[in-house]
């Protein structure tokens, strides 16, 4: 399954090797983290900061491609390989563009790191919305709450709702990266918590009106 992941592989060694080409030209101590308000409060060496996030990417697709195996429910994947393999690249997608971002800012690049980032998890989230409808029942992928997982209809519904939250939470965020980028992290973190409590809340009362649901006797 490897082979799925290879657009979102390619991109990171991509971004690796633009790392490591810019070695020379990055300051001694490079910025690495930023706080909320966008002030730099983490450095690495340049050897550190050119390896460690396209490894981690790369360590990543190693664990997504064999997750699919490891699912007690992995006989619903097929339905769901697709919205699965776009996501999983997406993110890996997001991983690479962070690195170049990063090692930019580094170099000088006039940018906001924070409408960088927000932009990129704004595009995420949308992609990510727009796909988890087409989420079966599953340990690994999804909204997974104790209610979706004893629940088919609990999984639909909130997996439906879920996924216009997810497009709302990242219109916001875009729309915030390109017009407000100080609070953009705020954003993000408010409208996160904000999808989470509600699908939660959702697939309970989902699962309370589902006669079929696990559990629903007990």
């Amino acid at each position: 399954m490897i082979r799925k992941l290879w657009p979102g592989i390619l991109l990171n060694l991509a971004a690796a090797m633009f790392g490591w080409a810019m070695w020379s030209q990055l300051p001694e101590r490079v910025a690495t983290h930023w706080g909320l308000h966008g002030q730099v409060n983490g450095w690495s060496s340049r050897t550190v900061s050119v390896v460690l996030l396209p490894a981690i990417a790369l360590v990543m697709a190693g664990v997504l491609s064999i997750a699919p195996r490891l699912d007690p429910k992995r006989r619903n994947f097929p339905l769901h390989a697709g919205a699965y393999w776009v996501v999983t690249n997406a993110i890996l997608g997001f991983l690479a563009l962070i690195h170049v971002a990063t090692i930019g800012y580094n170099l000088g690049w006039p940018m906001n790191l924070a409408t960088v980032v927000g932009i990129g998890v704004g595009v995420l989230f949308i992609v990510l919305g727009n796909l988890l409808s087409r989420v079966r029942p599953n340990w690994i992928f999804g909204i997974r709450t104790p209610w979706t997982l004893s629940s088919d209809r609990a999984w639909r519904e909130t997996h439906r709702v879920g996924g216009y939250g997810f497009v709302l939470v990242g219109l916001l965020v875009l729309l915030t990266a390109l017009v407000h980028p100080s609070v953009v992290y705020q954003t993000l973190g408010i409208g996160m918590f904000a999808v989470a409590m509600f699908s939660v809340g959702w697939s309970y009362f989902a699962w309370k009106r589902d006669p079929d649901a696990l559990g629903r006797d007990a």
